[in-house]
Parts: C-alpha cells; structure tokens; sequence
C-alpha cells in the first residue's frame, strides 16, 4: 500500500467518526436570527500586586537603613580604648574591626612620642608597633626603666579581655631588645565615674588611675596624690613589694632596678648615718616606699636602746629622713655614755632638695622638776644654734617657750635659718637637747 493509500483511508475514517450536526446547528441560529452574544474573557485585576509591591518598597528600605546604620557603627563608632603609659601617656581609640579612629597624646611626652604621624584606618596592630618603636627611639624605654601599662576599656568584657592578652604578648615581644627585657604590666578597665573623675583631675589615664588604686589597696599608708608623679616604672617597682595589688594587674617581666642604689647600699648610709655598725643591730626592716612623689628606701632598726626611722633617696642615696628615739639603756650601759654616743653621731648634718627631717631623741639626766639650777631661755638658745650650726644673725622667726613634757621641765624652741625650719627640745635643768627636727622651710 502506497503512502497516498494510506493518507486517503484515514481520512475516510476520520469523516466517519466526526457526527453529521453541521445542518442542526446552522438551523438553530435561524431560529434564533436577532440575538447576538458577544463572548469576552474577562480578565480580574490583581488588586494585591500594588501594595505588595510598596510594602517590599518599604522593607528593602528599612533592612538598608539597618544595615547602613549597623556598618557606621562597626566603622566610626569607639568599641575600645587601649592606653600605653610609661611617662609618655596615649590612648588609642579603635572600632569593631580594630581599624584606628584616634591616637590622643595625653601630655607632652605623649605628643613627641605620636609626632606627625597619622594612624587614622590603620590596624592597631600598625599603631602600636610605631608608637612602641617612637619610645624606644626617644629613649623612654630602655634598661633603666623597662616598664610599660597597657590598659583596655571595652565594654564587653570578654572581648576586652582577649584585646588585652594579645597585645601583652604582642608588645612583650617588642621590647624584648639587645640590651634590656620589658616589663609589660597589662589590665582591663574597670569604668567608673569616679575612675573617670580621678584621671581628669589628674591629667593621667584612666589605666594609670587605676594601678595607683590597686596599689593604695595593698598599703593605705599611700595616698593618691603621693603616687601620681611616679611613673609607671616606679609603680611597677611598689607593685612588686604589694602581692595584694600584683593580684589586679598581669605582670610579665621584671621591672629594672639599676637606676636605683639597692637595699644594700641604703642600708650602709643608714647605718653611717646612725653611728653604728650592722653587728649593733637587734632588729631592722627595710622596704621600698614614696616620700613627696620619690621612691625612698624606709629602714627601721634598732640599736643600743634607741629606735631609728630613716629614709634614704632610692637613686641618689640622700638622707630624707633620720630619727631616732630613746626606750632605755641596755644593761651594760650608763645613760651618760648613751647620752655622748648619740650626740656625736646627732651631729651628722643631712642635705637634700626635699624636706629632710632629723629628729633626736635624748635620755634625760634629771627629772628636777623645781625650777633649782634650771638654765635661761638664753642659753637653751644658744645651746639650740651651736647644735643646729647657726648663728643669732642667721636667725629668724624665732620663738621659744617653758614647758613640761612627762614631768620634766624643758624649752621648746622654733626658728627658721639657711632655708631650713628648726623644732628643738631642751632640758631645762641639764641642758641636754632631747629633740632636733630640721626641715626645708616651705
């Protein structure tokens, strides 16, 4: 069978299968002439789409408002504040991303140390290394004094916690040099209005404000003024004989002591000072303290009877302070040699820039108390200006009284001579000097 075959009976198959209704549907619109009916496809309007699409509108606007927002205060908001203090103080103020927004010198030394440079947009990791490198160049970091306080103020602790041991160990790194090892002391701070109070009135960061407060813990002797003008290498110093406060701060390394005369040495100009040899001694102390903002090395010992409290200048060595106060003759002893002993080494004059105080206290040899053989007002001053090494013409101010202290009849003396004020106790009866205290007149 051909393919035209084929085509012709399925057509013929085709027309079988399709019913005859041409003719009754053509009859039914006769019927029906007149009436006409449009068929149209309505289509319904989607009412929603337009609201739908403001309402996107609106949203895509708020979520890029958000974001917008969120990433100014990722990029231009302070997250935290890290301080380097050594004399030089600079706080250093970074956002989320520890990108620098500021470096803010705090006094002079801290303006040389930043110089011209701008940090703004760099790592912090960049900042520190050129600040760190500008003090070890400018000589404020070195053998002598090592030490330097990282503070972090962050006000999620644990963030601020990770910024601080990272860059201890960072900065530890640095200053481990060809000649000297650092000191790195590094803590997190505590933010208060009255840590914050204290460092404005101060003129220091809140980090140094706050290592003056941990160290005031371990000894209340101290107050917060006798310790500002230290610096940190000296706070590191005090910080190492207070184990209470070391407890508040980290401390890697060890802060140097070769700027300062050692314990050693203190002890041997205390010991020329009172006249005595260290065989003499039943008992003696001797710690690292401050005295008008300077280290002084503080010894008490006693000898012979007699208590001494001395002060020496832990750098140069100078006598501060010397007093010493008599409690009774040993055994084998007589109140006259005692008396002569400590006379002579009373004699001993002190010189020093800062107050300086040498307060005697002598046995006395009578306990007449009746005014019989009792020396003049005169000669208590004269017995007064020989032991202080001036003259009447020297003197000023001066001012002397009659008193009794525990039964004994004595003068009581106050003049000024040289710069220097003088306070002296005289036996009225003897004429002994029971008491000399010289210090710079103010």
């Amino acid at each position: 069978m051909t393919e035209h075959e084929i085509h012709e009976k399925i057509r013929q198959a085709y027309d079988h299968a399709t019913p005859e209704v041409w003719d009754a549907v053509l009859s039914d619109c006769k019927a029906q002439k007149g009436r006409v009916f449009v068929m149209a496809t309505t289509k319904k309007r989607k009412t929603w789409v337009k609201p739908l699409a403001s309402i996107a509108a609106c949203l895509c606007l708020v979520v890029g408002t958000i974001v917008g927002s969120q990433n100014y205060q990722v990029n231009h908001t302070v997250d935290a504040t890290v301080s380097l203090d050594v004399n030089p103080s600079i706080e250093i103020q970074v956002n989320q991303k520890e990108r620098v927004l500021a470096v803010i010198p705090l006094n002079e030394d801290g303006k040389i140390i930043a110089g011209d440079m701008d940090f703004s947009g760099s790592d912090l990791d960049v900042a520190v290394h050129a600040i760190i490198g500008s003090m070890l160049q400018n000589g404020y970091l070195n053998e002598l004094t090592n030490s330097i306080l990282i503070s972090v103020d962050n006000n999620d602790p644990l963030r601020g916690a990770a910024l601080q041991e990272r860059l201890t160990a960072e900065v530890n790194r640095l200053l481990q040099t060809d000649t000297f090892s650092g000191s790195v002391l590094s803590q997190t701070v505590d933010r208060s209005d009255d840590l914050r109070q204290l460092a404005e009135n101060y003129g220091i960061t809140m980090g140094k404000a706050q290592l003056i407060q941990a160290i005031l813990a371990g000894n209340e002797l101290h107050t917060f003024e006798d310790l500002v003008p230290l610096s940190i290498h000296e706070l590191n110093l005090l910080l190492s004989t207070k184990p209470a406060a070391a407890t508040q701060v980290e401390v890697v390394g060890t802060a140097s002591d070769k700027a300062y005369i050692g314990e050693t040495k203190a002890k041997e100009i205390a010991m020329e000072k009172a006249g005595i040899s260290a065989g003499d001694l039943s008992a003696f102390e001797i710690e690292l303290d401050t005295d008008n903002g300077i280290l002084v090395y503080d010894l008490e010992f006693t000898s012979g009877g007699y208590e001494y409290d001395c002060e020496i200048d832990a750098r140069t060595g100078t006598v501060v302070k010397f007093e010493k106060e008599y409690h009774g003759a040993p055994a084998n002893s007589t109140s006259n040699s005692s008396s002569s002993s400590i006379s002579n080494s009373s004699s001993t004059s002190t010189s020093t820039s800062n107050a300086t105080s040498d307060s005697t206290s002598y046995p006395t040899q009578s306990n007449n108390t009746s005014g019989l053989n009792q020396i003049t007002a005169e000669k208590a001053k004269q017995i007064a200006l020989n032991h202080a090494g001036v003259t009447s013409g020297d003197v000023s101010g001066f001012k002397s009284e009659l008193d009794t202290d525990d039964g004994v009849r004595i003068y009581e003396l106050e003049f000024r001579a040289g710069g220097y004020e003088y306070d002296y106790e005289i036996n009225a009866t003897t004429g002994a000097v029971l008491k000399s205290k010289k210090e710079v007149d103010d």
